[in-house]
């Protein structure tokens, strides 16, 4: 019997333990204030940045990638896409940055077709609150998109902090903000 909860007493041991190095893991990789407002301050510039400023790899033709008679299918697939640069998800396919221009043009486009679309008041609804820097909602705007492309895999649980959703441009857009003065 003694022997018993030494090896009881052994293993809750190891498995607080385990949970204490876990939590105080986590606390100690959490951003500095810091590094939060200089990654803010980063991704605000990088939405505001006008496309023709952008660097020549990253700059697209807004009339030509986002068409007037954009099929319902595609304005998903962007929006889709954009909300991956704000949102946690285990799974995520297709990128595009989220620039305040992409959003005007994508929002004018989705009004013009917002009664020819099954779901345009759906979009109407993302991008406007988009267009004003509003992103509180990304989880669920992603989530909304996901579920009408009968998403299976790739459900996003969170939002993305600054310095996450920087690390993220950094990786898709080679330090875009670094490139633009």
């Amino acid at each position: 019997m003694k022997k018993t909860l030494i090896i009881l007493g052994i293993i809750v041991g190891v498995i607080a333990l385990a949970v204490g190095i876990y939590y105080l893991n986590d606390y100690l990789n959490q951003p500095t204030e810091q590094e939060m407002a200089e990654a803010r301050e980063q991704i605000e510039k990088g939405f505001q940045t006008p496309e023709k400023d952008m660097p020549e790899e990253h700059q697209l033709d807004l009339i030509e990638y986002f068409p007037n008679e954009m099929l319902e299918f595609q304005l998903q697939d962007i929006i889709h896409a954009m909300s991956h640069q704000k949102v946690k998800a285990d799974k995520k396919w297709g990128v595009y940055m989220i620039t305040k221009e992409r959003i005007e043009r994508l929002l004018e486009v989705a009004e013009m077709n917002e009664y020819k679309y099954e779901w345009g008041p759906i979009y109407v609804d993302i991008l406007s609150r988009w267009i004003e820097g509003d992103f509180s909602k990304a989880v669920e705007d992603h989530n909304a998109i996901w579920e009408l492309q009968d998403g299976n895999v790739g459900i996003a649980y969170g939002l993305l902090n600054p310095v996450e959703e920087k690390a993220y441009l950094d990786y898709y857009f080679n330090n875009i903000e670094d490139n633009q003065e």
